[in-house]
């Protein structure tokens, strides 16, 4: 948690991250308001559960709200993360003052995309390992990108003389339909002020996806950065910091 005072700012991150990818983004996220980075379940230092559910998850964030006695909070969710957003604002539109989304949209998307990642991380024989760099060489053969590469191995921690997956990889694979799926009924609506950062380089949230997204959340209006992909907070931080302040700060 970084500030105090304020409506209370949540941050949540997409799939097999944590919170600490939104660390150079709160840092510099100084309005006053108290940030909180959570770790949504079977990720990052969270518990793990069977039930990895984007209701599930929605769930934990009223336990987490409730528990620190918020009467209400700003929502800002990249990728998974926006989903369970999405989902919570919709359920508990009185709680969430603003909603800020990260380059995902109210939609499907093919479970296929992720499963081959996925299936590259159970595929390594953790017992062998004898160092990270091992485990980066060994995955470089199925995932070419060293960046995504380097993003997926924040999961890869060691444990006395051996590793272990922080994240729950095994309940991830096995819920990536549930997960790749649309969040929202037909009837959701969030009524309150939102908006869209989308890349300009990324496919999951592209311009024919609006009308859509508008449907849910009729309040909302869309930045593009051009020159980021679907990590937006990442790769155009300053874009997103500005794009993100001035939501905050407007009417």
């Amino acid at each position: 948690m970084l500030g105090e005072g304020g409506v209370p700012i949540i941050l949540m991150h997409g799939l097999l991250g944590s919170s600490r990818n939104w660390r150079s983004v709160a840092k510099e996220l100084t309005n006053g308001s108290a940030l909180h980075c959570l770790d949504l379940r079977n990720h990052g230092n969270s518990f793990h559960d069977e039930d990895a559910s984007i209701r599930a998850m929605s769930d934990d964030l009223l336990h987490y709200i409730k528990h620190h006695h918020f009467s209400e909070v700003i929502l800002c969710g990249h990728s998974l993360g926006g989903k369970v957003a999405m989902h919570f604002a919709c359920g508990h539109s009185s709680l969430v003052t603003k909603l800020i989304i990260a380059d995902i949209a109210p939609r499907s998307y093919p479970p296929e995309h992720h499963i081959p990642t996925l299936d590259s991380l159970l595929g390594l024989d953790l017992s062998s390992l004898s160092s990270r760099k091992e485990a980066d060489e060994l995955l470089s053969s199925s995932i070419s990108h060293w960046g995504f590469r380097q993003f997926l191995l924040t999961n890869l921690v060691q444990e006395g003389e051996g590793f272990r997956w922080k994240a729950n990889i095994q309940v991830l694979r096995n819920s990536i339909t549930e997960l790749s799926s649309n969040p929202l009924l037909a009837q959701d609506r969030y009524d309150r002020p939102t908006l869209f950062i989308r890349g300009g380089k990324s496919g999951y949230l592209r311009t024919e996806h609006i009308p859509e997204a508008k449907q849910y959340f009729p309040h909302s209006q869309f930045e593009v950065l051009p020159l980021a992909g679907h990590d937006v907070h990442v790769e155009d931080r300053p874009g997103f910091l500005a794009a993100f302040q001035n939501f905050l700060f407007s009417a």
